[in-house]
C-alpha cells in the first residue's frame, strides 16, 4: 500500500492536484490538520476532476494519528522535506512493492518539526537551480512516481 499524507496543506487546488495524481499512480491520500478534504470542499473536487471518488481517502485531525495508523498497517513512514539527515530521493533505497506513507507539509513551512521526529526517513528532491523547492503538487507527483 502507498499513501500520501497531506499535513496542513493550505491550497485546495494543490490538494486536488495531489488527489488526481494519486489516482493516476495508484496511491491513497490521507488528510491531516486543516488540509481541505475533497469529500466536502468544492475547489478540491474541481481540481481533482472527481478523482476523490476513486481514490481511497481518510481524514485524521493529527498527523501523529495518521503515522500511528500507517505503522499499524506495516508501513514505512517518510517525510518529504529538506532537513538535516535527509536522503536524496534517487539515493533512497526502497523496494517497489514496499508499503510507504509519504508526508508532505504546508506550502510555506513544510513538514512540522514534531512530525519529522516521528518518521523513519526524510527524503528530498535534489534541485539544480537557484530555488530550493517546488510546488507541493509538483513535488508529490515526482516522489509518488519515483516511489511507486
Amino acid at each position: 500500500m502507498k499513501v500520501v499524507i497531506l499535513e496542513n496543506i493550505r491550497s485546495a487546488y494543490n490538494v486536488g492536484n495531489i488527489v488526481r495524481t494519486a489516482d493516476a499512480l495508484g496511491w491513497k491520500v490521507w488528510f491531516t490538520g486543516y488540509t481541505p478534504c475533497p469529500l466536502s470542499h468544492p475547489k478540491v473536487k474541481k481540481t481533482s476532476l472527481w478523482a476523490e471518488e476513486t481514490v481511497d481517502v481518510k481524514q485524521f485531525w493529527y498527523t501523529s494519528e495518521a503515522i500511528d495508523y500507517a505503522r499499524s498497517q506495516g508501513m514505512q513512514v517518510l517525510a518529504a522535506e529538506i532537513a538535516d539527515g535527509a536522503v536524496a530521493l534517487g539515493d533512497f533505497d526502497h523496494q517497489k512493492n514496499s508499503s510507504l506513507a509519504l508526508i508532505f507539509g504546508n506550502e510555506v513551512e513544510g513538514v512540522l518539526s514534531d512530525t519529522l521526529k516521528l518518521v523513519d526517513q526524510v527524503v528530498y528532491i535534489p534541485m539544480q537551480g537557484v530555488k530550493e523547492s517546488l510546488n507541493v503538487g509538483q513535488s508529490a507527483a515526482i516522489m509518488m512516481w519515483q516511489l511507486r
